[in-house]
């Protein structure tokens, strides 16, 4: 929900306007690959991927936008 969210704040709407996130990816096995599962402190996958016309850089602790 984190990526949907940032994209519509920076797009000025509300998350139900824009595209359905799980159409383009799976958002759990998203938060299994960033998420530290071993409880030893944060893990170094970063994770991108194109939604509504950004880049979206996701890690274990932030939700990054850039534009081509």
């Amino acid at each position: 929900m984190s990526v949907v969210r940032a994209v519509a704040e920076a797009e000025d709407v509300v998350p139900a306007e824009l595209p359905v996130l799980s159409e383009i990816l799976d958002p759990e096995a998203l938060d299994g690959l960033v998420t530290d599962v071993d409880g030893e402190g944060g893990t170094d996958v970063r994770v991108s991927f194109r939604y509504c016309g950004y880049i979206v850089v996701v890690t274990a602790d932030s939700v990054t936008l850039l534009t081509d």
